[in-house]
């Protein structure tokens, strides 16, 4: 009984030492695990510290260019691509502030009918000049005749594009690629060298904006040549801001509109293009007409629906920045694409370089699922 009771109890307490040795190798274990897992959390934090560099401070409050009285009556606009779109938009807007109006597009037909809506507007004050804004010479003879006719130049906007829809890729239609980049850089290029010194020596305040486009900036596939064509336009834009504000008392400055999805023509004159006879008008989704159905009021209430801006808002809020003399990237939503959105796509599309991914990686297999994470907090 006594051996039965001393081996009971050995056996008792060998089991309580074996569980207390468990213990402590759990409990080390789950301490080594955690050590780990902040050694890990630390080491990525430094890694990413390392990797993503210190941003500078949003200043909502920084003092903007002067653009005092540029839109004011009885001053002179001249507008590329005034005949359809952002560009006639923004003529009405102009004419009904009173300005008078020099519109040029190569389509004299929609030229013609924009001129006379604005004279409606303002009383004859609009003139028209048919041009190819590819044509250097022509916008030097363009910049004749508007101070020809009117004696200064306050506003520029050079406006005018074409697209090909998604239907021009990075080795192919070379006809395109050099049509498109012609029209869409070499035009605002074009106006930007016809009008500058011109504007700068009349010493009072005015302003160029040239209309880029977010596809200029986050570049989705499809469409290479009008993405190089907008990210042109970008960077010319900006080096003609720095230039100005570095000219001695140079009274002029630039603008780049970025336009989000809105109700234009582009897209239809781009399957004009393309599609030549074979162009069936029944498929047009633009401002004037929507599936075979031509009434611009219905037209942009189902485009709006779908997500689109009419062309009204687009020019509000580029005439509200200029007037504000800020920002200078004036970049647009729209009714699907909000500010935080824009944003986020922009930030994720400036870490592809920053971060050295694969280029345009938010279209990558292998950062899908990132992306789409990362795209939901936006």
């Amino acid at each position: 009984m006594i051996n039965s009771m001393t081996n009971e109890t050995h056996t008792s307490t060998t089991n309580a030492a074996r569980s207390d040795d468990r213990s402590t190798l759990l409990t080390g274990v789950a301490i080594g695990a955690v050590a780990a897992a902040a050694a890990a959390a630390a080491l990525f934090l430094r890694s990413r510290s390392r990797s993503v560099p210190a941003r500078g401070v949003a200043r909502s409050s920084a003092h903007g260019v002067d653009t005092t009285n540029v839109f004011t009556a009885g001053n002179v606009a001249v507008i590329t691509g005034a005949g359809s779109g952002i560009g006639r938009e923004t003529a009405r807007q102009l004419a009904a502030l009173g300005m008078k109006l020099v519109l040029a597009d190569i389509d004299e037909a929609d030229l013609e009918s924009a001129k006379e809506e604005c004279n409606a507007l303002a009383d004859g004050a609009a003139v028209s000049f048919v041009l190819d804004v590819s044509d250097f010479e022509a916008v030097l003879r363009l910049k004749q005749f508007a101070f020809a006719t009117f004696g200064a130049v306050h506003f520029l906007m050079n406006n005018a594009a074409v697209q090909t829809n998604g239907k021009c890729g990075p080795y192919e239609h070379m006809d395109r690629w050099q049509r498109v980049l012609a029209v869409n850089l070499m035009g605002p290029l074009n106006g930007v060298h016809a009008f500058s010194e011109a504007m700068i020596a009349q010493d009072v305040n005015a302003v160029i904006v040239n209309t880029g486009s977010k596809q200029g900036i986050t570049f989705p596939p499809g469409d290479s040549a009008y993405n190089v064509s907008k990210a042109g336009v970008k960077a010319l834009t900006e080096a003609l801001q720095h230039k100005l504000r570095n000219v001695p008392e140079c009274k002029v400055n630039a603008f780049l509109l970025v336009p989000g999805w809105t109700i234009t023509m582009i897209s239809t004159k781009g399957k004009r293009w393309l599609q030549g006879d074979a162009f069936d008008p029944a498929t047009a989704q633009d401002e004037r007409s929507y599936d075979g159905l031509f009434d611009p009021d219905v037209a942009r209430q189902k485009l709006e629906a779908r997500g689109a801006w009419p062309a009204s808002k687009t020019v509000s809020m580029m005439i509200e920045s200029v007037r504000a003399g800020k920002p200078f990237y004036i970049i647009c939503p729209d009714n699907e694409t909000s500010k935080e959105m824009d944003d986020g796509r922009m930030q994720w599309a400036a870490d592809d370089l920053i971060l050295r991914r694969p280029p345009l990686s938010r279209w990558h297999a292998e950062y899908k699922e990132e992306y789409k994470e990362v795209s939901s907090r936006f």
